[in-house]
């Protein structure tokens, strides 16, 4: 069997994990995404046929770790509360790890357009309300999947 698709493996299912604990229980743990960050740097590192450069995989972490607190620094500045949770952002840097940091971008934009799409579907069908978190880690994974499927 080729490696590479262990390696593929193995993040789908990380993904899947880290969706269902993120959807249960609004944690994403350290536990899985930053091995799931060194996996994706070592994979890229050392692999013949890696997914992005060793430069790209650290830059993705950077960007996607920095991103998302960025986003979450200034929605802070304005309602005085946190929006999104660490381990977001450590699940974003790990994303950019793997399928480096050009993939960062559009994950992210499918991924917004598809959580307000589920939390303004939801609302209206008042499941919830306005003030209910929505889990954000499994858009961020199942876009994830979508973009390792495709490479």
């Amino acid at each position: 069997m080729n490696p590479m698709y262990i390696w593929i493996s193995c993040w789908i299912l990380l993904f899947a994990v880290a969706s269902w604990i993120d959807f249960k229980s609004f944690i994403l743990p350290d536990w899985i995404t930053l091995p799931m960050m060194l996996s994706g740097l070592i994979f890229n590192t050392w692999t013949v046929n890696p997914l992005c450069s060793t430069l790209d995989s650290l830059l993705g972490i950077l960007i996607g770790y920095g991103l998302i607190r960025l986003v979450d620094a200034l929605y802070f500045k304005y309602k005085k509360q946190h929006g999104i949770g660490q381990g977001d952002a450590k699940l974003l840097a790990a994303i950019g790890a793997i399928l480096g940091w050009q993939a960062i971008f559009p994950i992210l934009f499918f991924a917004a357009i598809s959580g307000l799409v589920v939390g303004l579907t939801v609302i209206r069908m008042k499941v919830l309300s306005c003030q209910n978190p929505i889990p954000f880690g499994p858009f961020l994974s199942l876009y994830a999947c979508l973009f390792i499927i495709r490479s």
